[in-house]
């Protein structure tokens, strides 16, 4: 799996998650949202590797700004490979989202976490393979630079943040 962004500077169909099953000599799209939405993250269930989480982000690019978010942001989630995805929206914000960067513990691949831009940005968790979310805090430091998140192989309650002068949180994201 590869996820692509496409071009900055207008709509393409190079945006989403490609997927090869041949050593590359073949590449299909497999999640497709629309010309101006790409993925910028991508992660593994590690208990599964048929289950992936993908973080879709819209973006452009002008000569007098940037947009950075819109209605094709969002968490989607597969559990055959590619093949079909699913939107995952409960509890995550209802206004639009930008960059969203993620995570999946590594001994109970039901905790994902999330590190969301969007008018209620701030770092999100699920206990049931991103079904449903619950906001842990509202820390999301300069996403268009950093909007990653990782989780301590070993505690699901620590977690780190990329960002300047952000360090880690053992309650869940709470307090960062």
């Amino acid at each position: 799996m590869s996820p692509r962004q496409g071009h900055l500077w207008g709509p393409n169909e190079e945006r989403g998650v490609f997927k090869t099953t041949d050593g590359g000599k073949n590449v299909e799209q497999g999640l497709y949202v629309n010309p101006d939405t790409g993925v910028n993250d991508i992660v593994m269930d590690p208990m599964n590797p048929d289950t992936l989480y993908a973080a879709a982000y819209q973006r452009r690019r002008s000569a007098f700004g940037f947009n950075g978010g819109g209605p094709g942001s969002g968490i989607y989630r597969t559990t055959d490979g590619g093949v079909t995805w699913k939107k995952l929206s409960n509890g995550l914000p209802k206004t639009e989202m930008g960059r969203i960067g993620l995570d999946v513990y590594r001994r109970s691949s039901n905790v994902v976490y999330a590190v969301v831009e969007s008018e209620e940005p701030g770092i999100y968790r699920s206990d049931d393979k991103g079904e449903n979310w619950v906001k842990m805090s509202n820390t999301n430091p300069r996403p268009m630079y950093f909007s990653q998140v990782r989780i301590d192989p070993n505690n699901d309650q620590r977690i780190w943040v990329a960002g300047v002068n952000i360090g880690y949180s053992e309650m869940a994201g709470k307090r960062l």
